[in-house]
């Protein structure tokens, strides 16, 4: 194996200290994130057939993760084209734990958040319908959305609103990073009665992002929190409960 010259050595550190995501990563993601939602969304209304609402929502969990994700994308390979910067780096298991167990509590909270602010947004039931009929329509429709739902579309959004969006407001402070990105992400889910229990996600996976500096956390926040909220609706126990 060749031993690495000078050069090399620098060449390594200087990925490793790539700078921090600017406007160039920030305005790429957001008209690549524009793009990829209208592309998307045009594709779902053509081709998701009116009489079978799950599959609708099924492919709208789909854009969810893949719109922000190809987002990132673009965003690193501009310029930095390194993941450190964007918040890959390990953190203590603690961090994780403290990660799940936070994200418990944010479905309880915003459970509370979403029955109590239901009346100020009228007409939500409509906006959630496609992604309710698609947890609800059977155990193989319910396992896929967990996967969509579940899985893709936390990494994809964390990726977008954690690893670039708060690693470019990190500059000013914790206070910008936190409540921006949070309240970002909040609206981005729309003015409906989901917006209060995305705040508190929200803010509570930006937090752990500032804290750590690492994305890790984030993901195991939102995974946690969509999972356990599309398990629960899909066996019916938000409805038993009286919170949907």
């Amino acid at each position: 194996m060749r031993v690495p010259e000078r050069a090399d050595t620098q060449t390594i550190v200087s990925r490793l200290d790539a700078p921090r995501p600017g406007w160039p990563e920030l305005l790429t993601a957001v008209v690549t994130a524009v793009v990829l939602y209208a592309v998307g969304g045009a594709l779902i209304f053509v081709v998701a057939p009116p009489s079978a609402p799950a599959v609708a929502g099924m492919l709208q969990f789909a854009l969810s993760g893949l719109a922000p994700a190809g987002a990132f994308i673009a965003a690193v390979l501009v310029r930095i084209r390194a993941l450190g910067p964007f918040g890959f780096r390990s953190v203590a298991g603690r961090w994780l734990a403290i990660a799940f167990v936070g994200a418990v509590v944010c479905l309880v909270v915003g459970s509370v958040l979403t029955l109590l602010s239901g009346p100020l947004f009228p007409g939500s039931e409509a906006v959630q319908e496609d992604y309710r009929s698609a947890y609800g329509a059977g155990v193989a429709s319910l396992l896929v959305t967990l996967v969509l739902g579940g899985i893709l579309t936390p990494i994809g959004e964390e990726l977008l609103f954690r690893g670039l969006l708060a690693s470019f407001l990190r500059r000013w402070g914790a206070w910008v990073t936190v409540i921006g990105s949070g309240v970002v992400f909040a609206v981005s889910h729309g003015i409906n009665d989901v917006l209060p229990t995305a705040l508190v996600v929200g803010l509570w996976s930006a937090w752990l992002f500032y804290r750590t500096r690492s994305i890790w956390p984030s993901f195991v926040v939102h995974i946690t929190f969509n999972s356990l909220s599309i398990l629960a609706h899909g066996f019916g126990l938000v409805e038993a409960l009286g919170l949907s």
